[in-house]
């Protein structure tokens, strides 16, 4: 690795994170929006609908990643890079079809008043999977000025939906219709932002080859947030309306911590895809998991000392009961945001260890929650956040201490390939 990147990683990103925190700020005012107008009883079903949603667009987050890995300058250099277009929308409209198959089902099971709202959420699979690929074009390419105004117009869109949805007394049905337009203004704009690099290069990898990336990338995003987003539906399933809740916004929070630090993640993808030393990879994997505790240390300080005024601010005084909540869901959140930094650098790495340490770090969550601690909030709370933790111990014994094997899509392995075909 030479100087200049070890001189632009710890700051790599800067950008897109200025932009992913002005877009959680975003996000932060939409929920609170959306449970100003909904109510404790409705803003629980909407959420867990809505962690539901999260979950089906994991491939979103998966093309991201798999694509940006194939848009470094050692793939455009070899004519091997890939936009992911094509595979995107294919999947969106595969889950799409499936979600609305599967509208009554979900429409009882989340105790909803219509299976409409699952057929909006289903609509805005496609559009939510091909930005993730377009996101993943500007991030291989690191051109973070970009990708920082993709992610601005996602939360934008969304906020304005929010916005109407308040000045015209929206239920949960028309709250998702109105998102369901911003996730198409979104991926509008982003076709705009990188119609200039949707070129594929003459060499790319087969379909095949990038499905079973998709694939393995999914599998570990779809643990990352089993991991992370289930507890709001395991909320909604063993507690009260009400106090599902008051969870719910509680878990705001955390995910505050844990979507608002994802561009310490992200800002790795394309730098230890080319990496080849251990040392290095410590170094900024410790630099970033670092980074993310402060801020989530940050976050956890502001719910401790001013738990009312921000419940005030976030959903009204119907929520009260969510005050004490706060910090657990902060701490837990930052949890999660490490663990985070800990698996997207193994898929970065082509190492999938941590993949099977999250899946069965969710499973096991969900049994101690389903069959055991879910008497309260408190108790829902202690339980993940406890299982966050031992995963993030894990994930940071497995962090590289000295040498180590190139990844597969470096630049070393394709140097070493070269000299082997000479």
């Amino acid at each position: 690795m030479t100087s200049r990147t070890r001189q632009v990683l710890p700051t790599a990103g800067l950008l897109l994170g200025v932009a992913m925190g002005l877009a959680n700020v975003m996000g932060y005012v939409f929920v609170a929006l959306v449970s100003a107008t909904l109510g404790p009883a409705d803003f629980g079903g909407y959420s867990a609908l809505n962690t539901y949603g999260v979950l089906l667009a994991m491939p979103a987050g998966a093309f991201q990643v798999i694509v940006a890995r194939r848009q470094t300058r050692t793939h455009r250099e070899q004519q091997r890079h890939v936009t992911g277009l094509g595979s995107s929308l294919v999947v969106g409209l595969v889950l799409a079809a499936g979600t609305i198959a599967l509208a009554p089902v979900l429409r009882d099971v989340l105790r909803l008043e219509t299976a409409w709202s699952v057929v909006w959420l289903a609509l805005m699979l496609p559009p939510m999977t091909v930005t993730g690929a377009l996101q993943g074009v500007l991030l291989g390419r690191e051109a973070y000025g970009r990708l920082s105004v993709v992610y601005l117009v996602t939360a934008g869109t969304r906020l304005a939906a929010a916005g109407v949805a308040v000045g015209w007394s929206y239920d949960v049905v028309e709250v998702f219709a109105a998102t369901l337009v911003a996730a198409v203004l979104t991926v509008g704009v982003a076709l705009a932002l990188v119609r200039r690099d949707l070129g594929t290069g003459a060499d790319a990898p087969r379909l095949l080859e990038l499905l079973a990336d998709l694939v393995r990338s999914n599998i570990a995003l779809a643990g990352l947030m089993a991991l992370s987003s289930l507890d709001v539906v395991l909320a909604r399933t063993v507690l009260s309306d009400h106090d599902s809740g008051s969870y719910a916004l509680a878990a705001l929070f955390g995910k505050v911590v844990f979507w608002g630090t994802q561009f310490v993640a992200l800002a790795i993808v394309p730098r230890l895809a080319e990496a080849g030393t251990g040392g290095h990879v410590r170094a900024t994997l410790h630099r970033s998991a670092l980074g993310v505790l402060l801020i989530g240390s940050v976050v956890s300080l502001g719910c401790t000392l001013a738990p009312g005024p921000l419940v005030a601010l976030s959903g009204g005084p119907a929520f009260v009961d969510a005050e004490p909540l706060l910090v657990w869901a902060a701490v837990t959140g930052t949890l999660w945001a490490i663990v985070q930094v800990w698996l997207f650098a193994g898929m970065s790495r082509g190492d999938h260890v941590m993949t099977v340490v999250v899946w069965l770090a969710a499973g096991v969550q969900t049994v101690l929650v389903l069959l055991a601690f879910n008497d309260s909030p408190y108790e829902v709370f202690a339980t993940v956040g406890g299982t966050a933790g031992v995963v993030a111990v894990i994930g940071l014994l497995r962090v590289p201490r000295g040498g180590m094997t190139p990844a597969p899509d470096s630049a070393e392995t394709a140097e070493a390939l070269g000299m082997t075909r000479e």
